[in-house]
C-alpha cells in the first residue's frame, strides 16, 4: 500500500513539472519570442529610417552649397524612382550570387515611418522608467519603390549570398521579406536535385520633392558590350 501511494506521488509529481515545463515553454514561444521578433524588426526599420534622415539632410546642405553636386547622394536616394539603376543594381547581385531573377515586378507607394519605434520598443522591455526619445524629423513627401522578385538559386549558399548583396546595395533598401520553399526530398541517387525557388519584397526610396535636382542624377554605370555577333554563340 506504501509503494502503491508513493508511486502515485510520484507520477503527480512529475505530471506537474512536466505541465509548468510545457506552460513556460508556451509562454515563451505565444508571447515572449514574437515579441522579440517584432523588437528586432522595428529596431532594423529604425536604422533604415536614421539612414535615410543622414543622406537627405547631405542633399539639403550640398544643393544649397555653391559648386557642389548631390550625385553621389543621389546613388543612395535619387529624387526620381531611377529604376534603371535599381535594375543594375538588381543584376549585380544576381551574377554575384550565381542566382537567377525569374520575374521582377514593380509598384509605387508613399514610404510612412515606423513612428512608433521606440514606444513598442520599450512596451515589449517593460522598461517603464526610461524616457523616450523624440522620433528624427522625416520629410513629406518621401516615396518607396517596391519591388517584387521571384528568384532561383541552385543552394542555399547562393540564397544567402543574394540576400546579402541586396543588404549591400549603394542604393538605399529594405528586404520587407522573404519567402521560399526547400528542395524535395531525395529518394535515390539518380534524382536531380531542383533549384530553390523564392520571393523576395525588396524596398528602395526617393525623394520626388527636390525636383530641382533631377539634372544631378547619377550617370548609369551600363556594362559594355560583349561585341558579338550571334549573342547565343562564344565567338572566342
Amino acid at each position: 500500500m506504501m509503494i502503491e501511494l508513493e508511486r502515485k506521488h510520484y507520477v503527480l509529481l512529475s505530471s506537474c513539472v512536466l505541465l509548468i515545463v510545457l506552460g513556460i515553454a508556451g509562454f515563451y514561444y505565444l508571447s515572449y519570442a514574437p515579441k522579440e521578433v517584432r523588437a528586432e524588426q522595428l529596431q532594423q526599420e529604425k536604422a533604415i529610417e536614421e539612414q535615410l534622415i543622414q543622406v537627405l539632410e547631405q542633399q539639403e546642405v550640398t544643393a544649397q552649397a555653391n559648386g557642389n553636386t548631390t550625385v553621389e547622394l543621389q546613388r543612395k536616394i535619387p529624387v526620381t524612382p531611377f529604376l534603371e539603376q535599381l535594375i543594375l543594381e538588381l543584376e549585380k547581385a544576381e551574377v554575384l550570387s550565381d542566382s537567377t531573377i525569374v520575374n521582377m515586378s514593380f509598384g509605387e507607394e508613399e514610404f510612412v515611418p515606423a513612428t512608433t519605434t521606440l514606444e513598442e520598443y520599450e512596451t515589449m522591455h517593460d522598461e517603464e522608467d526610461e524616457t523616450v526619445e523624440e522620433e528624427a524629423y522625416l520629410p513629406e513627401g518621401l516615396k518607396k519603390v517596391t519591388v517584387n522578385l521571384s528568384v532561383e538559386s541552385e543552394v542555399y549558399e547562393d540564397l544567402s549570398t543574394f540576400l546579402s548583396s541586396l543588404e549591400s546595395l549603394t542604393r538605399i533598401t529594405q528586404i520587407e521579406s522573404v519567402s521560399f520553399t526547400g528542395q524535395p526530398e531525395v529518394t535515390s541517387t539518380d534524382q536531380e536535385l531542383q533549384p530553390l525557388t523564392y520571393s523576395v519584397t525588396l524596398s528602395a526610396f526617393y525623394h520626388p520633392e527636390l525636383d530641382d535636382l533631377i539634372e544631378e542624377l547619377p550617370p548609369l554605370s551600363v556594362p559594355e558590350p560583349a561585341n558579338r555577333v550571334n549573342p547565343f554563340i562564344d565567338n572566342d
